[in-house]
């Protein structure tokens, strides 16, 4: 069931122990946002697997407990937060479960006791607007983490909307604290390991020039959606990475595009979600950065991804020279 965030409060009351579940890696959005609902209608953090490095640091900046793989039998309801698909919520959620998300992908809605479901950049902006429509005011450190979210999520605004805008404002002056403090927690060194994983995702990148499109793969150990990204920056329009996680045959693409992709339409959700089901998983995520969660061979998957971008690129001529193309 659908509803609106004015109706959160109404609909969460019924619960005592309450899970705010993150996605496997989770970012400083989905760490940030359910931290802040976590204050300010009570309940517990949890992430599926693992924590990305700049969602730890969140979480330490603004004392947020977060708990690994947490057993779902103890809480009478899993609010599943910034997470599109099932898989990225370790594919076996209990019924019933909530849904807080920003992500347009169809896949958790059906099964869900309700949602609340829109288009934003970040799901932190549909967080701040459940605080502000039930009368929760946060205090400094939910702010913070709100905030955090929103600029990790946007690319420190770079995809930002005016509503984004609005809302980081509205956060800075609730919080009565400054922007560069908010950059200060998402402000890590980059580790020699995540520095290694971007080399060898270059050295190792099999290109596919389709007309005046270059759609880039590669395969690493970790950190797959900075590599894609850091083939982007490199030069490719549309870029896979993927990594082998856990035991077993479970793979990881993360995918990113340029802005021209997405001008013309290309849409990295739809592309991995199709490609993910193809393969025993499933996959979604923003137009330019995505994710799939299969299995099988990583050479496969990722030479169906390559074809499944092909499909959808023009095979004319992008623009009369390369400027403004990423």
């Amino acid at each position: 069931m659908r509803i609106c965030e004015q109706q959160y409060s109404d609909h969460i009351r019924p619960f005592s122990r309450i899970l705010y579940l993150c996605h496997r890696n989770a970012d400083p959005d989905a760490i940030g946002s359910s931290f802040a609902l976590s204050q300010a209608f009570g309940g517990a953090i949890g992430v599926v697997d693992d924590i990305s490095r700049l969602g730890a640091s969140l979480a330490e900046a603004v004392g947020a407990h977060v708990l690994l793989n947490p057993q779902f039998e103890d809480y009478d309801l899993v609010v599943v937060v910034d997470t599109s698909v099932e898989l990225q919520a370790g594919g076996n959620l209990p019924a019933p479960y909530a849904l807080v998300d920003h992500h347009l992908d169809e896949g958790l809605l059906d099964n869900a006791l309700f949602y609340i479901q829109r288009p934003a950049k970040s799901t932190a902006e549909i967080v701040w607007r459940i605080l502000k429509d039930n009368g929760k005011k946060p205090d400094r450190d939910a702010a913070l983490a709100l905030l955090a979210g929103i600029v990790s999520d946007t690319g420190r605004f770079k995809r930002a909307t005016p509503e984004t805008f609005t809302v980081a404002a509205e956060l800075l002056a609730e919080g009565g604290f400054s922007y560069e403090e908010a950059l200060e927690v998402l402000s890590i060194p980059t580790s020699v390991s995540q520095r290694i994983a971007v080399l060898k995702a270059a050295s190792r990148a099999e290109i596919l020039r389709h007309g005046d499109w270059l759609i880039a793969s590669s395969v690493v150990n970790s950190f797959e959606g900075v590599a894609a990204m850091s083939l982007v920056d490199l030069g490719a329009d549309v870029a896979f990475v993927a990594g082998r996680h856990g035991k077993g045959e479970r793979i990881r693409i993360s995918a990113r595009s340029s802005r021209a992709t997405v001008r013309i339409g290309l849409n990295l959700a739809k592309l991995l979600g199709e490609v993910g089901q193809a393969f025993s998983g499933d996959g979604g995520g923003h137009m330019s950065a995505s994710a799939l969660e299969a299995i099988g061979d990583p050479i496969v998957i990722l030479d169906a991804c390559r074809k499944k971008a092909a499909e959808s690129l023009p095979c004319g001529l992008v623009c009369s020279s390369g400027a403004g193309r990423h």
